[in-house]
């Protein structure tokens, strides 16, 4: 069983594109090279790791497994170029950095060990609440900057926003929901189907203001502050939700499968970034984590 970086590469960009032409131009090679490259690791790993499907590709269960470990050993094989490339920094001092919950949640176990190997001298403190509490605190200077789903928050003038990721939200669905068998999902489509609805970062009333926009509402079931009570509901069919490909995970602590599938009139994202105070400079430490964070970021953000 052999196969090479460039190949996990190639397959972690047709995951996330789930088109060939849109994954081949994303890795700069033609469409044949992309299949071919495709068949050969599906060949050296004696799995079908696609369904082709009119409309695209989706991963089978064995293509999502594998694709855990393909983005590990991509990620893993950057740390250890990092690594050697970029010494620890001796910078000293205390940055106070706020952080969403649901950053919290999946970004902030990724990044910390990281982060305080690379700034072994800092004290960096990372601190959880709401973005309206962050935004707070940000302002009477308690925080040095936030960490926040910049698509969430609403404008303003005291703020300056950078965004690291835009993660698309789909559909979710349990294997062998009846959505999933057609071939164009619309949000309408979703209007009579029992609505999980997460409650954290504001995400309600971004959910609900899109769904207004397409002259219509969700029909809501159950609304919940746990990431893994929507995954487990779903995953039992008991209703289907809208969340982010950074927050996904294909299976339930059950080990039952969640299926994502686009849809076609609902482009909405989840933008992940951090936010400063407009008229004032990060301080010198701060704005040292800062950009290596960014750069942490935006690497994970590629992974999804």
């Amino acid at each position: 069983m052999r196969f090479t970086l460039r190949q996990l590469e190639f397959f972690i960009a047709l995951a996330q594109t789930q088109q060939i032409s849109k994954a081949a131009s994303r890795c700069n090679i033609s469409q044949s090279s992309m299949t071919v490259a495709m068949r050969n690791l599906e060949s050296s790993l004696n799995n079908q790791l696609f369904l082709r499907q009119p409309k695209g590709i989706e991963l089978t269960a064995a293509g999502e497994r594998f694709l855990h470990y393909a983005r590990k050993i991509i990620n893993d094989s950057q740390l250890a170029i990092d690594d050697l490339l970029h010494q620890p920094q001796l910078e000293q001092g205390t940055v106070n950095i706020g952080i969403a919950k649901t950053l919290s949640a999946y970004l902030l176990p990724a990044v910390i060990l990281e982060v305080e190997q690379h700034f072994p001298l800092m004290t960096i403190n990372f601190i959880e609440a709401d973005p309206l509490a962050l935004t707070d605190s940000l302002k009477r200077q308690e925080i040095d900057f936030s960490l926040l789903l910049t698509s969430n928050i609403a404008h303003d003038s005291a703020l300056k926003t950078e965004i690291f990721i835009r993660s698309p939200r789909r559909l979710w669905a349990a294997q062998g929901h009846p959505l999933l068998n057609q071939d164009v999902i619309h949000l309408a489509d979703l209007a009579n189907q029992p609505f999980l609805l997460l409650d954290t970062d504001e995400y309600p009333d971004v959910i609900k203001e899109h769904w207004r926009t397409h002259g219509g509402s969700p029909n809501i079931s159950f609304t919940t502050t746990s990431f893994e009570t929507v995954r487990s509901l779903v995953a039992k069919g008991k209703g289907v939700t809208i969340l982010s490909d950074l927050v996904y995970r294909p299976w339930s602590l059950e080990g039952l499968r969640v299926m994502r599938r686009s849809i076609a009139d609902s482009t909405t994202y989840m933008d992940v970034g951090a936010v400063t105070l407009a008229q004032r400079e990060v301080a010198a430490p701060a704005a040292t984590v800062l950009d290596y964070l960014r750069r942490v970021i935006t690497r994970l953000g590629e992974e999804v």
